[in-house]
């Protein structure tokens, strides 16, 4: 079961109830009860209790168990899966505060074609894409465009225009556990700048590490 930050559950062996309001490693979801403590349970440990879907739109009255911090840092692609299984799950990963609006398209020579147009909620993750580990090569180059926006005071921050192109020997490297994606991923930082060192720090930089003459 899939479940999110702000889902009211039950714990199958205790008598508590709380809500999700971190997901944590090795599995574990930190569900926070009425006196406001986090209490780490196993995700295969706990239920979704239908009959009270509170969130934090919905009521005013819940919000010391609930983060109160704004997030403005962490979007990610996310690629998870096993390469003996040989399905590769693609995901849009936001541990921001801000909502995304989210557009994934992939270039074909001087046109594109949409592969994912949609809003990713605060704290939540997306899949926008699968491909296939035995053809790596032949992925698409991902070129990302991101709004951020949110209904609290926050930084004025420009879109997110990034181009990915995952090669083999990325996957080469170690997975890494985000905050907010239960399973482990290949990770890309999206809402990072590259620097621009321009042609003068370049130049700079070349007479500096010059050789000296003997």
């Amino acid at each position: 079961m899939k479940f999110k930050i702000g889902d009211f559950v039950r714990f199958v062996d205790e008598p508590i109830e709380g809500h999700i309001t971190s997901f944590l490693e090795n599995d574990l979801i930190g569900v926070t009860d009425d006196t406001g403590f986090e209490i780490p349970v196993l995700q295969n440990k706990i239920t979704l209790v239908h009959g009270n879907m509170r969130s934090i739109e919905d009521h005013e009255d819940f919000p010391s168990a609930l983060p109160t911090k704004f997030f403005e840092e962490g979007v990610f692609l996310g690629i998870a899966g096993e390469q003996k299984d040989g399905l590769a799950k693609f995901y849009l990963v936001n541990e921001t505060s801000y909502e995304l609006l989210v557009h994934v398209a992939k270039p074909e020579g001087n046109k594109k074609s949409s592969i994912f147009s949609n809003v990713v909620p605060a704290r939540e993750y997306q899949q926008i894409f699968t491909g296939n580990f035995s053809s790596v090569q032949k992925w698409p180059t991902l070129h990302f465009q991101i709004l951020r926006c949110s209904v609290k005071p926050h930084l004025q921050l420009p879109p997110i225009e990034q181009l990915v192109k995952v090669k083999p020997m990325d996957l080469i490297r170690s997975k890494e556990q985000l905050e907010v994606l239960p399973e482990k991923a290949w990770v890309y930082r999206l809402d990072i700048e590259e620097e621009d060192i321009g042609l003068d720090k370049l130049q700079d930089h070349f007479i500096s590490h010059r050789p000296k003459k003997r």
